[in-house]
């Protein structure tokens, strides 16, 4: 019998698999971590890639923003954060000038205690910070439709700065290829209306977008951010598998995360043999909430075999997060659901699309659910089975394959929400 230790939440899951079954478990690959992280991110800043450095870029007097990603992410921001109000202060910006904007997408405002967490006691106590959600109103600013079709309502503390700095990282990402750039834009400081036209979009791609390079939403949210409200330099670090800082790029939005898309496939792509019949899917480390747990669902799905079984695994301490339609949506036909965003009649486009999404992977292949935060009756609403043990659901999938078929039909994915499994 095989033993694995998956990351789970805050804490370990041991699972067992026989060992006739298991056949392949996957791993983001182990890197050396920068050993001199402030040199490592200096560097990256005083030399940048595809633009002026930050010092020629700002000037006294100028209005700044920083956009940083919330605590859905693991970026490392109190450990970058001083080192580039450095750079901003000996290029004459003072403090009274720069404001530190949360970029939260569609997620909840971030708490006190998350706040000085994330971006270290003396930038969350000294620093203007700006927490508040896509869904107030008041706080948003509308600069007309971009060519692309998309409202531009985006957060009015960026909109007015001079210089807009977006700190971030670099891994898979589901709908964007990978994440990182003017992402924190788009969806990060915009409007919920901005952001669900944008994700409607997602419901009417077919393909999955994990890793690819030239995503449809990656180049939707560049062409938005270029026309609407420009990145003027950003600075992105690539983790390490458990969290410590492996590279930095700086310098355009476009050019410099492109470069970081470079070392995130070091860090998190790993090779698998074949795509198996039964995947267990460990979302972590998004694995806060059902929402950021998709990020390991579409992971999961490129290991899968046609007409397989994706056995979901996810903390989600959170729940659903806050998007309390998306059982639903995700338990509804696909095309039923299009439908509703083309007239507009969706309750919530984004969660509709992304209901979508999930109505159309059902058709390749089975989905089954192990949480201990999220309920057997969310479950139901989702058509997912569910089960109170890994072990149990890879038992009741192998033992519904043709004898020959089960040994060696389990794969595994312990870290499914940040790799990028590659045949």
């Amino acid at each position: 019998m095989a033993t694995i230790d998956l990351p789970y939440g805050h804490k370990q899951l041991l699972i067992t698999i026989p060992d006739e079954w298991l056949g392949e478990v996957a791993a983001p690959r182990p890197v050396a971590p920068a050993v001199d992280v402030a040199g490592l991110v200096r560097d990256a800043i005083r030399q940048p890639i595809g633009c002026r450095p930050l010092a020629q870029i700002v000037a006294p007097g100028q209005r700044v923003a920083i956009l940083v990603d919330d605590a859905t992410r693991k970026t490392p921001a109190s450990q970058i954060l001083p080192l580039l109000l450095d750079e901003l202060q000996a290029a004459g910006v003072r403090q009274a000038d720069i404001c530190l904007v949360v970029a939260l997408g569609t997620h909840r405002p971030m708490t006190q205690a998350e706040l000085v967490a994330k971006l270290g006691e003396e930038a969350a106590h000294h620093y203007r910070v700006v927490n508040v959600p896509s869904t107030d109103d008041s706080q948003m600013a509308y600069l007309g439709t971009s060519s692309n079709g998309i409202p531009a309502w985006v957060n009015r503390c960026v909109v007015e700065a001079e210089v807009r700095i977006g700190l971030g990282m670099v891994t898979p990402h589901m709908d964007a290829g990978f994440s990182g750039g003017a992402k924190i834009i788009l969806p990060g400081v915009c409007s919920s209306r901005t952001v669900d036209a944008f994700h409607a979009a997602s419901a009417f791609i077919p393909e999955n977008q994990l890793g690819m390079l030239s995503a449809p939403l990656r180049c939707s949210l560049e062409q938005f951010v270029a026309e609407k409200v420009p990145l003027h330099f950003i600075v992105n670090i690539i983790l390490t598998l458990d969290g410590q800082v492996y590279q930095c790029v700086a310098g355009h939005s476009v050019h410099a995360q492109r470069a970081g898309v470079r070392y995130a496939i070091e860090v998190f792509s790993t090779p698998i043999r074949r795509r198996f019949p039964v995947v267990v899917a460990n979302c972590y480390p998004y694995d806060m909430d059902w929402w950021q747990s998709a990020k390991g669902v579409w992971a999961g799905d490129l290991m899968t075999a046609d007409g397989g079984t994706l056995v979901i695994v996810t903390a989600a301490e959170e729940g659903t997060g806050g998007y309390s339609l998306l059982p639903g949506y995700i338990g509804r036909d696909a095309e039923e659901i299009k439908g509703e965003i083309e007239r507009g009649t969706a309750q919530d486009a984004k969660q509709a699309a992304t209901g979508a999404m999930y109505g159309t992977l059902r058709r390749r292949i089975n989905l089954a659910l192990c949480s201990a935060g999220i309920t057997p009756a969310e479950a139901e609403a989702m058509r997912m089975p569910y089960f109170a043990s890994v072990e149990h659901a890879v038992g009741e999938a192998v033992t519904g394959l043709a004898e020959e078929d089960r040994a060696g039909s389990v794969g595994v994915l312990t870290h499914a929400g940040i790799v990028l499994p590659l045949l």
